[in-house]
């Protein structure tokens, strides 16, 4: 079943000013040979390009016109040039020459970096239109709020389009090409946001009982679990030069350390000792290999190296892994302290004491809200700094903390994707966010209404504790369920909605 994936992200393109000039349309037509010019021929140098206001989708409620899909196709195009621009030629890929005349060694049948591009794009494209088209039907429409959104989305275009003395069509040719214009990417946006508000309402609509929640976390293996072991990897030494024969003896002796440190640990030994056993603490002299004498008969230079303790191997509270050296620990019939042994194709010995088997992850999701002072919008870090001080403390003085908050971030915040929400961002978990945002919300003293200032690589954040929610395992269970639901549903709708193109059009959206 091809899985259904819908971003939760802002609907707006992620667009920034690369150092690398991207020709598109403009094919270098000569090269050099012997000091004579030789004119390379393209078949599609000279293309006409498809109309931006034809249609080239149709469906039972919508007709679609090539802007709103070139859209789409520009942003796939766009996104991989960007991403690996100093490797396309290794991908074979050459931004000079038109796509429609360059092969793609990618797929066992023949074709072209153009069809490369064009199936991404339909995909990108199909997802939101799919989805546009069920929320046309069932009668759902863009309110005042996403207006404004998109507005502010555009308006953040401009604002960097300024930054560089261009206009807004001259800043999106970079990524979209010509006669992109504010009006157009409007209209595709609109589309994006339409499909996304149908994509919350299927995924959010279900509602599970806690039974159905329960019977996910013990179906599930232990993946919703959370466990702490020991662990230790003997490594099998050798290298490329070895024969057969003393590769076979290094693998067999890192498995034979390992067994030795089993065989201590289940006779009593912590899991400590049992290493210290088979790899005793030298002394500063027995690690000294250069044969320069540098007698030292202090006490000091006899003294051993820090013995490992049993915190040194120690992994606690680790989410699940699919490893085959940690399987056994989700297994029903593992007991606390049970020692295993695994062996990788490289003879590598791992050897992993279960402390304490799988449990709940008990960690709140949190829900928060933020103030972005982006560093684009200020002169200097200084500045934009100050700013986030000045706004804070006019936060923290106000008689109501929460409704000074939501009154500033319509005002100053530059995240497109929260402002309209009130700076909301719900179901945030360990690990979801930048590290910087991680380290405010999750502090062990964190209080609902608590205010700060993070700053992180956008800028400035102040920053407000909105709220606790429910247990990670319990919501990563309730994802789960509404994840394959809404995978369910959502191929249902990718069968039932048929999209009509005009073909030649479709092969018309960049040369």
């Amino acid at each position: 079943m091809k899985k259904i994936i819908i971003a939760v992200v802002s609907v707006m393109l992620v667009l920034c000013i690369t150092s690398c000039n991207i020709i598109i349309n403009n094919p270098d037509t000569t090269s050099e040979q012997s000091g004579d010019v030789t004119e390379k021929v393209y078949p599609h140098s000279n293309m006409e390009l498809a109309p931006l206001d034809a249609i080239i989708a149709t469906t039972e409620h919508q007709q679609i016109p090539v802007a709103v899909f070139k859209y789409y196709f520009m942003d796939q195009y766009s996104s991989f040039i960007s991403n690996y621009y100093y490797y396309l030629s290794y991908y074979g890929l050459d931004i000079d020459v038109p796509v429609h005349d360059q092969a793609y060694l990618g797929t066992e049948e023949e074709s072209t970096w153009y069809d490369f591009f064009l199936e991404r794009g339909k995909d990108a494209f199909e997802q939101y239109a799919k989805f546009a088209e069920m929320a046309i039907k069932e009668g759902i429409t863009l309110d005042e709020d996403d207006y404004k959104m998109i507005e502010d989305n555009l308006d953040s275009i401009q604002k960097i389009a300024d930054s560089y003395s261009m206009t807004f069509e001259e800043y999106m040719k970079q990524y979209m090409g010509e006669g992109m214009t504010r009006e157009r990417i409007k209209a595709a946006t609109e589309l994006s946001q339409l499909g996304y508000k149908y994509y919350l309402k299927l995924y959010n609509g279900p509602v599970y009982t806690e039974e159905q929640i329960e019977a996910e976390y013990n179906n599930g293996a232990g993946k919703y679990s959370l466990v702490d072991y020991y662990e230790t990897t003997i490594k099998a030494l050798y290298d490329e030069t070895d024969t057969d024969e003393q590769i076979t003896a290094a693998k067999a002796e890192a498995k034979s350390k390992a067994e030795k440190i089993k065989e201590l640990i289940d006779g009593g030994k912590s899991f400590a000792e049992a290493y210290n056993t088979i790899y005793p603490p030298k002394t500063n002299t027995e690690e000294t290999t250069d044969t320069t004498d540098t007698t030292d008969t202090s006490e000091e230079s006899t003294e051993k190296s820090k013995v490992p303790e049993d915190s040194d191997f120690a992994r606690i509270g680790m989410g699940y892994d699919e490893d085959d050296a940690y399987k056994f620990l989700y297994e029903e019939s593992t007991k606390e302290g049970q020692v295993n042994i695994y062996c990788d194709d490289s003879g590598n010995a791992t050897v992993v004491q279960c402390i304490k088997l799988p449990y709940k992850d008990t960690t709140r999701i949190l829900n928060i809200r933020h103030i972005l002072l982006s560093s684009v919008d200020y002169d200097t870090v200084e500045e934009a700094y100050a700013q986030a001080q000045k706004l804070l403390e006019q936060i923290n003085n106000a008689e109501d903390k929460k409704a000074e908050f939501l009154s500033l971030v319509e005002q100053y915040s530059s995240d497109t994707g929260s402002k309209t929400k009130g700076g909301l961002y719900e179901n945030i978990s360990p690990g979801q966010t930048v590290p910087e945002f991680d380290e405010w919300c999750f502090n062990e003293e964190r209080n609902v209404g608590d205010t700060g200032i993070v700053k992180s690589d956008y800028g400035y954040h102040i920053m407000y504790m909105e709220s606790f929610g429910g247990e990670t395992w319990h919501y990563n269970c309730d994802t789960a369920l509404r994840d394959a639901e809404f995978n369910e549903k959502a191929e249902e709708i990718y069968k039932s909605v048929v999209i009509t193109y005009n073909e030649d059009l479709t092969d018309r959206i960049i040369k």
